[in-house]
């Protein structure tokens, strides 16, 4: 049977506001820079998908890379898997990482859109699964910005959606103003749910060693990256040192560096980023690797398409659920009891506002 043929791409950059403004170890961001790739086959499936590569200044170079590695594959039937490892071969000599990853990662998104559309099932079905709902946690908030709100801004996290397990983020300047802040949030979450806590790599190893200490038997579900996500030897010290899990992956540029971090043991759980980790098809190959090593994989980011994902992922421990991407979708994916919901259409369920991506455009 003959497949469609790869005709064109498009790529389109926003800048959209965010309800809440990001505040970590990171820094403060207002907005969140968002890639849309759009690929074209002969027989008029366009396949969409969306990154969100952090820094909109960066987002012509990723464009223009997109856009360079699409040309391959014109004139080609449409085969994503294929395409997936035939930029990885490519893409040998100037590394698997940064730009390069994103550009790839976008690309396969909405190439695995298109194949899902023309078998006219939802992405989970065409990789395998099927349609449930999948446990999610809220992480839309809980930020660096100050205790005095949190009890009111956890218990307006836990009402949309219905949720009982939510993320807060952690290093104040003060031990103590973090030992507040755990308690406002656990009094509106309340003590039968679930905290999930992130440091965002604000910490040398004696400074983690020193703060996760104090705060080991505050009943945390795991620690996120407390150091640099590079720095092996000190995750493996952490995590010989704590009781609460230690959970890293978000940065994992392919599944290369995945299978090392689980191979050297430096975590409990991982946590892709499905851009990072090079689109469905490196997310499945990581999975995969999870699966073998019996090590608990959550989400990075991205719901919509990464929730599908969890229905195809042996080891599936939780979705992370923003709403970063709403103000965009036709469709936003509903949260009901904590849970993602699916939408049983085509493709990844993933539609476009034009005219607020025009609206918060990005020259690219």
């Amino acid at each position: 049977m003959n497949r469609p043929i790869v005709k064109s791409v498009e790529v389109k950059a926003a800048n959209l506001p965010l309800r809440r403004p990001v505040v970590g170890k990171v820094g403060r961001f207002d907005n969140w820079a968002v890639l849309i790739t759009e690929i074209t086959c002969n027989d008029g499936t366009v396949g969409k998908g969306y990154i969100g590569p952090y820094l909109a200044n960066y987002m012509p170079s990723i464009a223009l890379t997109i856009k360079e590695l699409f040309s391959n594959f014109v004139g080609k039937e449409l085969a994503p898997y294929q395409f997936y490892n035939e930029i990885m071969n490519s893409t040998s000599l100037m590394g698997r990482s940064g730009i390069a990853t994103y550009a790839l990662a976008a690309l396969d998104i909405s190439f695995w859109d298109a194949s899902a559309k023309i078998a006219n099932q939802p992405l989970c079905e065409h990789l395998g699964g099927s349609i449930a709902p999948v446990k999610a946690y809220n992480s839309c908030g809980l930020w660096l910005d100050g205790n005095e709100s949190l009890y009111d801004e956890a218990k307006q996290l836990m009402e949309r959606g219905d949720f009982d397990v939510l993320k807060i983020r952690l290093g104040r300047d003060k031990l103590e103003d973090d030992f507040k802040a755990i308690e406002y949030v656990k009094k509106a979450l309340g003590n039968e749910n679930l905290l999930l806590c992130d440091f965002n790599q604000g910490y040398s190893l004696p400074d983690a060693i020193h703060l996760l200490n104090n705060l080991d038997d505050k009943g945390l579900y795991w620690f996120e990256e407390p150091i640099d996500f590079y720095n092996y030897d000190g995750y493996k010290e952490l995590r010989n040192r704590m009781k609460t899990p230690i959970i890293l992956g978000e940065n994992f540029h392919g599944p290369d560096e995945a299978f090392r971090a689980m191979e050297e043991k430096i975590a409990d759980f991982i946590m892709p980023d499905l851009m990072r980790i090079c689109g469905i098809s490196g997310w499945m190959q990581t999975a995969s690797i999870a699966a073998a090593y019996r090590i608990k994989m959550s989400s990075h980011l991205f719901p919509e398409v990464s929730s599908q994902l969890m229905r195809v992922t042996p080891t599936a421990d939780f979705c992370e659920w923003t709403d970063w991407s709403e103000p965009m979708l036709v469709e936003p994916f509903k949260v009901k009891g904590g849970n993602v919901i699916i939408p049983d259409v085509p493709g990844s369920g993933v539609d476009f506002k034009y005219d607020v991506l025009e609206k918060y455009k990005v020259q690219v």
